[in-house]
């Protein structure tokens, strides 16, 4: 996470887009000395404070006085489709050539290529980089490639917020967990993780009311300001794997980007590096 937090403000630089925006983060709930020990572990800043604490320094949260809360001041948000464009703006001042809405529709192995069949013909490379998401799977079983991912379709929901408060990205460890993350200008981004029914990624997606009434009543009690009925809902697709892994290897060919279950994007940057690592590799 550390190093990824160094590569997007290096993007950022580079693009010279607004990609990333600090608003202190929040964890709360069951297991949070495992979260505690792994920071501790990696020399990063955080304190733990308590919900009293919580309250004084943003006054518009509600958290019962004496829950352990822990506060990491760097933590924010990232700018997501801003994001993608300097990715691809990066990659093209690079020589890269990218092809948007050209669909692969089968992958396979011959001797030491990789071919890719797609809509608008095909292409033979010496390693395809295979990162599609929920769509992976069954593009690499054609491949005779299996990977341990099942796609699950999650319900957001997004709530008006006072003009100008900027709210802490916060995660509340309960059971489904739920978090929540500041979506400029005016709204507050809050969905159960892991909590959705499995899908087929070309599934139409449909709202769960069940999970909306739930996140709703979330907000209501953690946020009084806010207006508890959302403006908004959507559905979006997790790609899991059983241990929340990341499945990041060279087979043959064909390289596997999954960065899985609902929280690889953030690290975006370092996956890149790592995935072009094992491209370049013999």
């Amino acid at each position: 996470a550390m190093e990824a937090l160094t590569l997007w403000r290096e993007l950022e630089r580079e693009s010279g887009r607004e990609l990333l925006t600090t608003t202190g983060g929040l964890d709360f709930g069951e297991m949070l000395n495992t979260h505690v020990g792994a920071l501790q572990t990696l020399g990063a800043d955080f304190e733990v404070i308590d919900g009293a604490e919580t309250e004084r320094r943003f006054p518009f949260l509600s958290i019962p006085a004496g829950e352990p809360v822990l506060f990491q001041p760097d933590a924010g948000i990232v700018a997501a489709d801003t994001s993608v464009g300097a990715f691809a703006d990066s990659a093209s001042a690079r020589g890269v050539e990218v092809r948007e809405r050209t669909r692969a529709v089968r992958l396979r192995a011959e001797g030491e290529e990789a071919v890719i069949e797609t809509d608008d013909g095909h292409v033979r490379a010496r390693v395809a980089v295979v990162t599609a998401g929920a769509w992976a799977k069954p593009l690499l079983a054609g491949a005779g490639i299996g990977i341990p991912t099942t796609p699950t379709r999650e319900t957001v929901a997004y709530f008006h917020i006072p003009e100008g408060v900027v709210p802490p990205s916060m995660v509340d460890w309960s059971k489904p967990a739920i978090y929540a993350l500041f979506s400029p200008p005016t709204s507050w981004k809050v969905a159960e993780h892991h909590a959705g029914p499995v899908t087929a990624p070309d599934d139409v997606g449909v709202v769960s009311q069940e999970s909306v009434s739930h996140t709703s009543a979330w907000v209501a009690g953690r946020f009084p300001e806010a207006d508890p009925s959302p403006h908004h809902a959507e559905t979006c697709v997790y790609t899991n794997t059983p241990n929340e892994d990341f499945i990041l290897e060279r087979r043959g060919p064909i390289v596997i980007g999954s960065p899985c279950s609902g929280h690889g994007f953030k690290f975006a940057p370092a996956i890149g590096e790592r995935l072009a690592d094992l491209a370049a590799s013999a």
